[in-house]
């Protein structure tokens, strides 16, 4: 029986730009996890200035605490973003959202990307556009414990309505199926702001922050599941670039994803926010380096700084 997703499976290796390959360096990862995850404002400020330079195309941070709303979460994040400015004025970056359990009222999540946008550089913006269910332990008789995690559709448009407004490229994250359909919504009545993106989330065993296999939200990282999104997609009225990036996948090889992603013209979002293994401590240069071998061998060039920027539709 032949199916929709064959024809990326049979498909020749074919792509019209250079591969971006970001860099996304913490997350609310820990040393614990990981003890070469930066934490501090000095650590992310280096990891971030040591990965722009080997190549990443942009750079995604975390400020220090998730729990910061608004102003105070703004000036955390210049604590770092000072000193990698200083030394690369020029930088593409972009931050997270926020702890949505902690808003209120008409809040929406991304008041401190409006100032880091208008102060700092920041010129792409998350939207998470859905709810999920973060498994992050089990309690004493063996059932799951963690956090919900997302925006609602009020919060989602009042999110939407604010970058739109300033131009602002827009992440889709999309953690499930229908945080893609949420989005597309947007993307098919003419919503979207030019250089924004796909990024496809494939959730492995450890999820997207636990430290035990107990992952059981997102598509698991296999070819199916890449196949799938790219044929979702296809109903998109207008065309946005995407990427993929593989969360929690423990000791699971998923350099053939990356390869295969690369091949179909896909981008790469690597790092130790969505790394972890119990076994295995690479560092964020390391796993920067890895895609970009990838990129090498299937003969697909790596894209600029300038190239990434243009892409992203940014000046």
């Amino acid at each position: 029986m032949v199916t929709a997703l064959d024809k990326y499976a049979d498909a020749e290796p074919h792509w019209d730009y250079p591969v971006v390959i970001e860099s996304h360096i913490n997350g609310v990862r820990s040393k614990e996890m990981n003890p070469n995850t930066p934490v501090g404002y000095d650590e992310i400020a280096e990891d971030a200035i040591r990965c722009w330079e080997a190549g990443a195309g942009a750079i995604h941070a975390h400020n220090t605490s998730f729990d910061l709303l608004g102003e105070n979460a703004f000036k955390d994040y210049m604590r770092t973003w000072e000193r990698v400015l200083d030394k690369h004025p020029d930088i593409t970056w972009y931050p997270t959202t926020c702890n949505n359990l902690r808003l209120i009222g008409d809040e929406h999540g991304l008041e401190h990307v409006a100032l880091l946008n208008e102060h700092a550089h920041a010129e792409i913006a998350c939207v998470d556009t859905g709810l999920t269910l973060f498994a992050t332990h089990t309690d004493d008789e063996g059932y799951l414990v963690g956090p919900e995690f997302g925006f609602n559709y009020a919060r989602v448009g009042r999110q939407w309505r604010m970058l739109r407004e300033r131009g602002v490229p827009m992440v889709y994250g999309v953690y499930e199926p229908g945080h893609l359909r949420h989005a597309m919504y947007y993307v098919n009545q003419g919503m979207s702001t030019p250089g924004s993106m796909w990024d496809f989330y494939l959730i492995g065993d450890y999820g997207l922050t636990a430290t035990e296999p107990i992952g059981t939200n997102g598509m698991k990282p296999s070819l199916e599941s890449l196949y799938y999104y790219l044929h979702m997609i296809e109903e998109a009225k207008v065309k946005h670039p995407w990427y993929i990036s593989i969360w929690g996948q423990g000791a699971l090889d998923d350099t053939g994803i990356l390869r295969r992603a690369i091949e179909l013209g896909g981008h790469i979002k690597t790092g130790l926010e969505l790394f972890y293994d119990p076994a295995r401590n690479p560092t964020n240069l390391e796993l920067l380096q890895q895609a970009q071998e990838i990129a090498r061998e299937v003969g697909r060039p790596i894209a600029t700084h300038e190239q990434a920027r243009a892409l992203y539709h940014l000046g």
